[in-house]
């Protein structure tokens, strides 16, 4: 499975406006993005290429900046989302990805999608899920971003962007994961012209049959003397086939669209068949999980995808 819209090769397109969005509130972005730490390099001794390093030299490098005498956040935040080591090493628990693992800019993203999804994301996207609540769900888990009031969750830090800003961000992901689901257009069942034709043909021929034989038969009747209870006894008679000519042709109408409709739900059906059968074989790049279509974009699945 590939988070890819429109052809545009990103893994996470769906989910990119708040990863950028996390760029910018995290301040990563004006330093050394996925390659920045905290206080940018303060206590890692200067830059480093986090991006060549792997998660067990990752992890010992978190544990030295914890363990820095001037890290007064006591914290081992790096990476372009921030993410801390206690983190980390709970989302490598959970994936089973290996220490051997680059910790590069893909794996930062999915594991920065995986948190957005814990935090409830793809509830949102659902629907079963209030903004507000997804706005201060994700303020816990980066300080940087605001809660649904527009402050910080955590005292003594604030946020970096306003809440307008990160619902724009979520707007747009709904926007594009909106653009990605499949779509099928089915035509309304229809009664065929030629058929709805032939009927008229040969209900109009009836009704014709039964007009000339009322009419000609009460006509004849007349001619011969009979009594007028006689006539209007005939006459009844002809209209009474007329109206059940009219409504047999209802009748054959209805059961046309009737055969047509089942038809068309039958078609439907096979079609939905193919489509949940495709839903239900949908399976990661590396086989390990089945996702029906709806879930392909939600985070906690994107994160199946490669290890």
């Amino acid at each position: 499975m590939t988070n890819v819209l429109n052809g545009a090769g990103d893994r996470y397109a769906v989910y990119r406006p708040m990863l950028d969005l996390l760029g910018k509130s995290e301040g990563t972005d004006k330093g050394r993005g996925y390659n920045e730490t905290l206080g940018y390099g303060a206590y890692t001794g200067g830059p480093v290429d986090l991006v060549k390093m792997t998660l067990k030299q990752i992890d010992d490098l978190q544990g030295k900046m914890l363990a820095h005498p001037k890290n007064k956040w006591k914290s081992s935040a790096l990476g372009r989302y921030q993410i801390v080591r206690t983190t980390r090493r709970n989302i490598q628990k959970a994936l089973s990805i290996p220490s051997s693992a680059k910790f590069d800019a893909e794996m930062q993203d999915r594991m920065a999608c995986y948190l957005l999804g814990q935090r409830g994301i793809d509830k949102w996207l659902a629907g079963r899920l209030k903004i507000d609540t997804l706005l201060d769900n994700l303020a816990r888990e980066w300080a940087s971003l605001p809660t649904s009031k527009g402050k910080g969750y955590y005292s003594g830090q604030n946020a970096s962007v306003s809440v307008s800003q990160v619902k724009f961000a979520l707007a747009e992901v709904a926007r594009r994961h909106n653009q990605a689901q499949p779509k099928i257009e089915v035509e309304r069942p229809v009664v065929p012209d030629e058929v709805e034709k032939e009927v008229q043909k040969k209900t109009g021929l009836w009704g014709w049959i039964t007009s000339i034989l009322g009419g000609g038969g009460a006509g004849l009747a007349g001619l011969l003397g009979a009594d007028w209870q006689t006539v209007l006894a005939i006459g009844g008679v002809a209209l009474v086939m007329l109206l059940m000519v009219i409504l047999l042709r209802r009748q054959i109408v209805a059961a046309h669209k009737a055969v047509s409709g089942n038809w068309q739900g039958a078609d439907l059906r096979n079609q939905g068949l193919v489509l949940q059968n495709w839903k239900a074989t949908t399976v990661t790049a590396i086989g390990c999980k089945a996702l029906p279509y709806q879930d392909l974009y939600h985070p906690r699945n994107i994160i199946f995808d490669r290890i």
